[in-house]
């Protein structure tokens, strides 16, 4: 945070401080929250370009393409940059950083910032190495081998259940819920409540499940889903873990987090049906 000296508030004046103050704190949760939504629905891609000799790296969130959704890219790209543009038949929002700049720039969060995911990691890995050695005529072997040390990585990650948060964390979930989460209110046929829960999954990263249920202080057990075949009739080779909240105690803690760390984007439609429902409830029974 920019730190402004004593003597100068007579000069600039106190409420002009909290103003900077105030757009900085912004700037910083956009940011973390950024990298959230980028390591749940986003992609670090690198390709070479045969013709130039040259190696390209792109950083992408695709989203529905929802107003909620585009005015939180729109709010993304205003302070870390890139471009935004509707693609897929009008039906996706997406941002791009493609550029050096835009690139540079998102590095720079991330090395501030660092990625969560194992998947993600191995992504900006394999673009930061592409870019530093511009090893063209090994590319494709090198991007080949990109995730090889993922299990391994993710075999001692996972098996740690109290992994330590990083500051950021809490902007970070956001960003991520926003991307991976999902908030469902379920009725029978007489309009009585038959089930409600916050719920998030990820493909083989259980150490993220883990984060999440030791911040909420959740005792709900994450369960893992039964392989199913691809199109193909062969068996995925990810495991999918799942972590579902509905005890009253996380409930709460997730209220009190998003007053704080709210989410942006289209996801925040079905959070507040989900607050609204249980808010009101709650007042009825006090």
């Amino acid at each position: 945070m920019k730190v402004i000296p004593f003597l100068s508030l007579n000069k600039i004046g106190f409420s002009q401080v909290r103003k900077e103050n105030i757009k900085e704190n912004k700037n910083h949760y956009i940011e973390q929250f950024f990298v959230g939504l980028l390591e749940g629905d986003g992609t670090i891609t690198t390709n070479i370009n045969k013709s130039k000799k040259s190696i390209r790296v792109r950083i992408v969130i695709a989203l529905k393409n929802e107003k909620n959704n585009h005015n939180m890219l729109n709010k993304i790209q205003k302070i870390i940059g890139g471009r935004v543009v509707i693609e897929r038949q009008d039906k996706y929002v997406t941002w791009i950083a493609s550029n050096k700049s835009d690139i540079n720039k998102v590095l720079l969060i991330l090395s501030r910032y660092p990625l969560l995911t194992i998947r993600k990691q191995c992504q900006l890995d394999f673009a930061k190495n592409s870019l530093l050695y511009k090893d063209v005529d090994n590319f494709m072997l090198n991007r080949k081998n990109m995730y090889n040390n993922m299990n391994e990585l993710l075999k001692n990650l996972n098996q740690n259940n109290n992994i330590k948060l990083p500051i950021y964390f809490n902007s970070w979930l956001s960003g991520f819920i926003e991307a991976e989460g999902n908030f469902s209110l379920i009725f029978n046929e007489k309009g009585y409540l038959r089930k409600s829960s916050f719920s998030i999954g990820q493909n083989n990263e259980l150490h993220i499940l883990n984060m999440i249920k030791n911040y909420f202080q959740s005792e709900n057990k994450i369960t893992k889903d039964k392989k199913k075949l691809d199109p193909k009739g062969n068996i995925s080779d990810s495991d999918h873990y799942r972590l579902h909240l509905y005890n009253a105690l996380s409930r709460k803690l997730l209220f009190q987090h998003f007053e704080k760390y709210p989410l942006l984007g289209e996801k925040k439609i079905s959070y507040g049906k989900f607050f609204d429902f249980h808010n009101k409830n709650l007042n009825k029974n006090n």
